[in-house]
Order: C-alpha cells, then structure tokens, then sequence
C-alpha cells in the first residue's frame, strides 16, 4: 500500500509542477528587451534592481513574489511588462521608515501586533498596504 502511495504522490506532484506557468521575460514580444554591451538579457538583468511595488497579474508586489514560477522573481519596471529576473538574497524588499502602523509612525521595527518578533513595513503606510516582514 505505502509504495502505490509514494508513487501516486510523485505523479501527482509531477503533474502540478508541469501545468505551471512559467515567468518568461521573453513572453511580451511587444516590450523591447534590448541591453547593451557583449552580456545577454538574462546577464545583464541580473545587473538591474528590482522594482518595489511592481504589478503584476493584477496584483501589486512589494517583495519578491512566486507567482507563476517556483522560484522567487521580480520584476524590472513598476508594471510588470516582460522585464524580469530570479531573487538573490540581496534582491528583497528592505524596511521603509518612517511607516504608518494603526496611525502611528515607527522609524524602527516594532514588536507592537507580533508575537514572533520584530516587523517593519514595506510601504510607508502598512494601514493602507499591509506589506510588511520581519526585521
């Protein structure tokens, strides 16, 4: 019973990984994608920052995201238009300070709301974005 077990969920997780859509900076024929230099595209957008909040699929980022991919990704223009690059260590979103928490303002993380640790906002007003991370 365990083996067949196994093997159900290997297929079953095969399955979902291959119906995933993957983020292709080449998807958006419409958006030139040119750099210059002797660096191909991939080379050279591992160069540029990530741009924080950025839209994409509707929906506004302000960090690194997964959607569409399994790995993290963000994107080079504040409306996601087929520039793009993986997340490295360095690529996430920092702290903003001064933030609006509860109509207050924090210069520093806070512990206020979290019994995990200390937070920061991702915008200068959590209230209205609720995009925050631990310090």
């Amino acid at each position: 019973m365990a083996p067949r077990l196994g093997l159900f969920l290997i297929w079953a997780g095969a399955s979902v990984f291959l119906q995933l859509v993957p983020v292709n900076g080449d998807e958006n024929n419409d958006v030139s994608t040119e750099h210059t230099g002797d660096k191909s595209s991939a080379e050279s957008a591992e160069d540029e920052q990530c741009v924080f909040p950025f839209t994409y699929g509707k929906k506004k980022h302000f960090d690194c995201t997964f959607q569409s991919s399994i790995f993290p990704w963000c994107s080079l223009d504040a409306d996601y238009t087929g520039r793009w690059k993986f997340c490295t260590k360095k690529d996430y979103a920092k702290c903003v300070f001064p933030f609006i928490f509860g109509g207050k303002k924090y210069e520093t993380c806070t512990r206020i709301g979290s019994f995990l640790g200390s937070w920061c906002s991702l915008s200068p007003n959590y209230d209205q974005d609720r995009a925050w991370k631990y310090c």
